[in-house]
């Protein structure tokens, strides 16, 4: 009986109802194609010279370079399925028309000036050893670097939580979310009890969240019992019946922002097992930030960039970006990162920091697919003497994606990599310190989604005092990990080499 209602359960969700639809408009498309290809053998000769020249126009286009292999197999593999499938995907003229939308409000929003921002302040740092990184920043992403902002680093969920919900009990104008997961429990419980106060007290509370992301996790009423509390709460970029590329870009963003003035970002989503509540793969190690003064305009800047794609209005950010300095000598820049435009900000963070770093660079990464720049950029720096040291999860969430990592490590580590999997459990921080100068706190993977695919956001960090811990937490991190070595990479059976080596061709999709 239980196993009859799961199996319902699953077939009438929307999950399986619009995935399905999907499909079927798939088929229907290309099902003309299949039937003419092997009723003709002319038409299949014309379909494999159109997929063949397909690959080769795919193989010389810079802008979708990780997707090539992909592609081109599929292509040449499948040509009479490939190629109109290709077509739909990569030439939709619905994605096409989002992402100029989104490229629009954010165009709108980059020519609003953040409030006690002065420009010559980059400047002023120019002998930083990451100056020239603090500057691609804030040239290609309109990312200010910010002082008089005060800093607070959490090391886990658990201390991140109680600060969290202290300080979403001071709001008085408004709180702003956007949020990859949302999921019904006790964190989303306590959270709920105090946006149904603030919203009695009159504060505006604006949610955003993503709704694939969500779909299987949160109620068909979550949305009505937040509007009846008067909360404006929206999916971001909807799941929908549609044969719709743009479909692929989901919101992997983390941020609160209570009254302009304090602003939460990091790896923590707001469900029970980033706080430990429940165990889903051991111990969940994540990471926050939190941010008060001056640089939280930049967090609230890439809310309102969201919230005006999604809702379609002005998000009148005159009225939002409020500037409270602090008193804290802090270099603080706070960027974000979209598939929708023509810089891939956090691909190129990582890679500078990785590049410019002398002494050492540690980064914890939850998934490590790695596209062939970033796997060089990290041997190059082990070979060159530069101390490079990698944490990954012992236990993953996903047994494909961790085959794919464990790929990458025997490269890595004979190049002088120092490779460690996280015993105790899960690691979901996305944590990168570089020579005491430097640091990065982001929502961003290391691996192509990530990459090219998610909305994220990250800070940089350059005051000694958040980079110290960040450190500590790393280095006690690395003290609870197990270091992989060569001889464990040898050890692996020459099956799960080959199945590695097979998933790795569909890295830009996990």
């Amino acid at each position: 009986m239980q196993l009859f209602k799961r199996i319902r359960d699953i077939i009438t969700s929307r999950l399986f109802v619009t995935s399905f639809l999907i499909l079927l408009q798939i088929i229907a498309l290309i099902l003309p194609f299949l039937y003419l290809g092997m009723r003709s053998v002319y038409i299949h000769a014309v379909v494999g010279f159109i997929s063949t020249v397909i690959s080769l126009s795919i193989a010389n286009d810079e802008k979708h370079a990780p997707f090539h292999t992909i592609w081109i197999v599929v292509l040449l593999a499948a040509p009479i399925a490939g190629w109109p499938l290709y077509v739909i995907l990569r030439h939709n003229k619905q994605a096409g028309q989002a992402s100029r939308r989104c490229a629009t409000v954010s165009e709108h929003l980059d020519k609003i000036p953040f409030g006690g921002f002065q420009p010559d302040s980059l400047y002023a740092c120019k002998h930083h050893p990451f100056h020239r990184e603090m500057l691609h920043l804030a040239r290609s992403c309109n990312a200010p670097v910010f002082t008089n902002t005060i800093t607070r680093y959490f090391p886990n969920g658990e201390s991140f939580f109680p600060v969290y919900l202290e300080k979403l009990r001071t709001a008085k104008k408004f709180i702003f979310m956007e949020y990859f997961i949302i999921n019904d429990g006790y964190l989303w419980q306590e959270v709920k009890k105090i946006l149904a106060e603030k919203c009695r007290q009159g504060v505006e509370v604006r949610i955003l969240y993503d709704d694939i992301a969500t779909i299987s996790k949160l109620t068909r009423s979550f949305r009505r019992e937040l509007r009846n509390m008067g909360v404006q709460v929206y999916p971001f970029n909807p799941y929908r019946a549609a044969v719709d590329s743009f479909m692929n870009y989901r919101d992997h963003r983390k941020i609160t922002v209570i009254d302009g003035v304090i602003g939460f970002t990091g790896g923590i989503n707001l469900a029970d097992e980033y706080i430990n509540k429940i165990e889903r793969f051991g111990y969940w190690k994540d990471a926050g930030l939190m941010l008060e003064g001056s640089a939280v305009q930049a967090l609230t800047h890439t809310f309102l960039k969201s919230w005006g794609f999604v809702v379609k209005e002005d998000p009148m950010p005159q009225k939002y970006l409020i500037d409270k300095p602090q008193n804290a000598d802090s270099l603080v820049q706070p960027f974000c990162d979209s598939p929708a435009g023509k810089v891939r900000a956090g691909r190129d963070t990582y890679s500078s920091l990785i590049n410019g770093a002398q002494r050492y660079v540690w980064i914890t990464a939850p998934y490590l697919i790695l596209e062939n720049e970033m796997l060089n950029a990290l041997c190059l720096a082990a070979t060159s003497g530069v101390d490079v040291r990698i944490i990954t999860p012992h236990i993953a969430d996903k047994w494909y994606v961790h085959a794919v990592t464990r790929s990458n490590y025997q490269a890595l580590i004979k190049a002088g990599v120092k490779v460690y999997e996280y015993k105790p459990g899960f690691v979901h921080a996305k944590l990168i310190v570089a020579d005491d100068a430097a640091a990065m706190v982001a929502t961003t993977n290391f691996d192509y989604r990530s990459f090219y695919a998610l909305f994220e956001n990250g800070v940089m960090v350059y005051g000694r005092d958040v980079i110290g811990q960040i450190k500590s937490d790393l280095t006690e991190t690395m003290q609870q990990s197990m270091p992989y070595t060569m001889e464990m990479c040898q050890r692996t059976s020459r099956f799960r080499r080959s199945m590695r080596k097979l998933l790795r061709i569909f890295s830009p999709f996990l």
